[in-house]
């Protein structure tokens, strides 16, 4: 969240949904809030105001393609949550693994990956990301962008894979936390039943304690949450795909005309502890996005039997929308 900018619209491919339009594919579900929900947070749907709820930006990356957040282009325009790391494999025997998706599997692991191991071995393990995140978070690595949310001025703007999905909503509550009037509770206005986000409402006073410690670290003008410089490293252990790096927010400001870091809220244990459900989205997205653009730029055939997997699966896949009109834009007053 930061100060007034002047954003554009823009339009991507979201892997054949109808996010665009604010309609549901066959086999989706929409979303529904408890009644004064999002009221009750302080927050303003769009109604009407759907014609600038979208944006795109890309950071801008020097001869060897590290990405320059400090960059003004990229502080007028992000204010809010922007991913740009690319993750590596933790050995080189785990290099370009084949990603699948297994409907048979439970919820929150159908995304699959499969090693190559020695003497001809393979090592299949399952990633830590619910349906309703892989959809949009594909789609979103595909267009090649880097920020994924945005709120700077009088509302905020989503990154078109996002827009429509729950994994955008999701973003909203991140990037706007300090500004809810129960952060810690936030997620609970969502009324339909959601794997991976909704199943537990219970909020204990060490998620209370912890939104208030961030909340207090983020009053600040300016502030991203980020993977800046985060160095993901992915491997198989135990049956599960595990990434290394984290996801943290950085304060920034403006220094003659150039970004600088002033403060940074890196404790990962203290953001879960805040709100599972929000966080635990924040930070699965960052980490398979991280995943998802190593195999775009390193392993582009795996890369393309993902999204083409995605395509063909989707109707069955757990993908929860939310009417255009229903999706956050402000909190307070719009």
């Amino acid at each position: 969240m930061a100060g007034r900018v002047v954003l554009w619209a823009t339009s991507v491919l979201i892997f054949g949904s109808a996010a665009t339009a604010g309609m549901a594919d066959p086999g989706e579900t929409t979303i529904t809030f408890n009644k004064n929900g999002l009221r009750s947070q302080g927050i303003v749907p769009a109604r009407r105001n759907t014609r600038r709820l979208t944006f795109e930006h890309r950071a801008r990356r020097d001869a060897t393609g590290t990405p320059d957040l400090l960059r003004m282009e990229t502080m007028t325009v992000v204010g809010g949550v922007i991913f740009v790391q690319r993750a590596r494999p933790g050995k080189p025997e785990h290099a370009c693994p084949k990603p699948a998706i297994n409907l048979a599997a439970d919820s929150g692991r159908r995304l699959r990956v499969t090693f190559a191991g020695a003497e001809g071995r393979q090592e299949t393990v399952a990633a830590t990301l619910y349906d309703w995140e892989i959809a949009p978070l594909a789609a979103f690595v595909e267009s090649g962008s880097d920020a994924l949310f945005t709120y700077m001025g009088v509302h905020g703007q989503y990154h078109e894979a996002f827009v429509g999905t729950l994994a955008g909503f999701n973003l909203f509550l991140l990037d706007t936390f300090r500004s809810l009037q129960s952060p810690a509770r936030a997620h609970l206005v969502v009324a339909t039943s959601v794997p991976g986000y909704t199943a537990s409402r219970e909020v204990s006073k060490a998620n209370e304690r912890s939104a208030r410690r961030l909340v207090r670290w983020m009053r600040s003008s300016h502030l991203m949450f980020t993977d800046f410089d985060v160095d993901f490293v992915f491997q198989p252990i135990s049956g599960s795909l595990a990434i290394a790096g984290d996801p943290y927010w950085i304060a920034v400001r403006d220094r003659g005309g150039r970004g600088e870091i002033s403060r940074r809220f890196d404790d990962s244990a203290a953001l879960i502890e805040a709100n599972p459900a929000v966080f635990g989205s924040g930070q699965r997205l960052a980490k398979h996005a991280a995943f998802f653009r190593y195999l775009k730029a390193d392993c582009p055939g795996e890369w393309q039997a993902l999204r083409e997997g995605i395509n063909a699966v989707r109707s069955q896949l757990d993908l929860y929308t939310i009417p255009l009109r229903l999706m956050p834009y402000a909190v307070g007053a719009a």
